[in-house]
């Protein structure tokens, strides 16, 4: 099995152990989707290559459980799947190279993973589940002055923020 079919089936075994049903079909939108299966998790740092993105998320939940004990809340989990969800649009492919796109100039996959995140689950989640798990989107840079609108509010913020930075450092649990 390939590294990022091994990526893509921790994913799927991370949402089985949620609890809330919406959650789970919340994630299942990202999982599903072969241009997330498919996309680089960056243009020049972190994952720049075919299938990035998912290895990268799935370094993120690894990180996510070691650091939460195996027991990561329902929402903790959505947001790990759904964090960069974006960068779908941030990036394309041009003669072979990475490039970035005007997306990732004018919104940027942090912004844009919240708003796409709310578009798909306000109808269906209680306002403060939504809202916390929005938080942990927009704070997941960890500062703003790297793209984060907000800063981490809470400790499963600070814990996704630590885990994605562990993972775009290279440095996994």
């Amino acid at each position: 099995m390939e590294k990022h079919e091994e990526a893509l089936r921790s994913l799927w075994t991370a949402t089985s152990l949620m609890k809330g049903l919406w959650l789970r079909e919340l994630s299942s939108l990202v999982l599903n989707n072969p241009v997330f299966q498919y996309a680089p998790g960056g243009a020049e740092h972190h994952h720049n290559y075919p299938h990035g993105l998912i290895i990268h998320v799935a370094e993120v939940m690894k990180n996510v459980f070691a650091m939460t004990r195996d027991h990561p809340s329902d929402e903790l989990i959505t947001a790990v799947i759904w964090h960069d969800y974006m960068k779908i649009k941030d990036y394309e492919w041009v003669d072979g190279k990475i490039t970035k796109t005007d997306y990732h100039k004018h919104i940027n996959h942090v912004a844009g993973s919240a708003m796409e995140f709310h578009a798909e689950a306000a109808h269906c989640l209680p306002r403060e589940t939504l809202e916390r798990i929005e938080h942990l989107l927009l704070s997941h840079h960890g500062r703003r002055e790297w793209g984060s609108p907000v800063e981490p509010r809470t400790a499963e913020a600070l814990i996704l923020h630590a885990a994605d930075m562990m993972s775009a450092k290279g440095c996994n649990l």
